[in-house]
């Protein structure tokens, strides 16, 4: 007979959230916490952290989308 496999996932419970923008923020935050180094993890200005991170990849994703754009039509 057939064995079912353990699931080598951690099953967490079901956090209850207000809104998807919400659960949203909360995942994001626990990912950064993940890689940001142990001295800005606690700060209170994590926010304005993120979001100067979030512009600087606007930014870059902007410019490298030009070039590409460019290379391609041969502009």
């Amino acid at each position: 007979m057939s064995q079912k496999k353990k699931s080598l996932t951690k099953h967490q419970p079901p956090k209850k959230q207000q809104s998807v923008f919400q659960e949203a923020w909360s995942n994001m935050s626990d990912d950064f916490n993940r890689l940001m180094p142990e001295k800005l993890r606690q700060r209170k200005g994590k926010k304005k952290f993120v979001l100067w991170l979030f512009i600087l990849e606007l930014v870059v994703l902007g410019v490298v989308g030009k070039f590409v754009y460019e290379w391609i039509t041969g502009g």
